[in-house]
């Protein structure tokens, strides 16, 4: 597989810790470290420019990518090339065309397993961004003046329906090692009216942590649900930890999760998978991606 890893950091401590730490950083072809950039979008077209990689992964630097993770996402390639050979991007978790979450990632901030193994890529309406996988010969472009560091999944989706390629969520388990947050902060709703005013004819459009519409009503509750949760139920988010890889360590040892060829797993995520198939229901949702 060859592949370039793009990643925007503003935390060498993190970085290092997480994603430059992971076991199969060293099969990339070249790993592009973007830093001081104002957006998603221009930090990662401009790692774009300087990869030289056929498939482009970007991923977030408090991500930790176990040992095998690059063989699963080679086979989940392998298998979507064959299903749809104009795919242009992909990613661990998102949003099925039945509107239903998919995927397979533990997430400190939530504290738990989101999702489990399944064999065949699923069709989707929007990814989160804590990895990102695009197919360069497709000719996607992040939009640079989409603000901040959110949406941009949903976005570069929303790009690949519009010139009619294809976009799919892949099982290629990692660990999202991100500090959980009590509420939404104002870049993330920045990001959501800008994606509201560009994509207007589209609405509504589900995320994997919102659903952008033409009322306030989304914006709204999301705020009373975090004044709840924070001040009534006392609920506080999950921590990053300072050993992701011990983390996945006893993630296996205790069976809760497991890097197995995903053509040896019988489990699959969404509701219809490309070839029509009954699929059962995932649940969960990512939140606290920004680091």
């Amino acid at each position: 597989m060859n592949w370039s890893l793009i990643v925007a950091a503003n935390d060498d401590t993190i970085l290092k810790r997480c994603l430059t730490g992971s076991p199969c950083i060293g099969h990339a072809r070249d790993v592009n470290v973007m830093r001081g950039f104002a957006t998603a979008g221009a930090a990662y077209n401009a790692g774009m420019r300087q990869a030289a990689g056929d498939l482009l992964v970007f991923v977030h630097q408090d991500v930790y990518l176990p040992a095998g993770w690059d063989r699963c996402l080679g086979e989940a390639i392998a298998r979507l090339s064959h299903l749809d050979p104009a795919w242009a991007v992909l990613g661990v978790f998102g949003i099925t065309r039945q509107l239903q979450p998919c995927g397979y990632l533990y997430c400190t901030a939530s504290q738990k397993v989101l999702g489990r193994p399944f064999p065949e890529p699923v069709k989707c309406v929007s990814l989160d961004e804590v990895v990102l996988v695009l197919r360069r010969s497709a000719g996607l472009s992040f939009d640079e003046q989409l603000p901040g560091f959110h949406f941009y999944g949903t976005d570069i989706c929303l790009e690949a329906q519009q010139r009619g390629l294809g976009a799919y969520i892949v099982s290629a388990f990692c660990i999202h090692n991100a500090e959980g947050a009590e509420f939404l902060p104002r870049a993330f709703w920045r990001g959501y009216f800008y994606l509201r005013r560009k994509w207007r004819k589209k609405l509504p459009i589900r995320t994997p942590c919102a659903t952008v519409t033409l009322g306030a009503w989304p914006v709204a509750a999301s705020i009373i649900r975090d004044i709840y949760a924070h001040y009534i139920k006392r609920k506080r988010p999950g921590r990053r930890v300072q050993d992701p890889a011990a983390l996945f360590a006893r993630l296996v040892s205790e069976q809760a999760v497991t890097m197995q060829p995903i053509a040896e797993t019988a489990e699959v995520c969404g509701s219809a998978d490309p070839g029509g198939r009954k699929l059962s229901s995932q649940r969960g949702s990512v939140r606290g991606i920004e680091s």
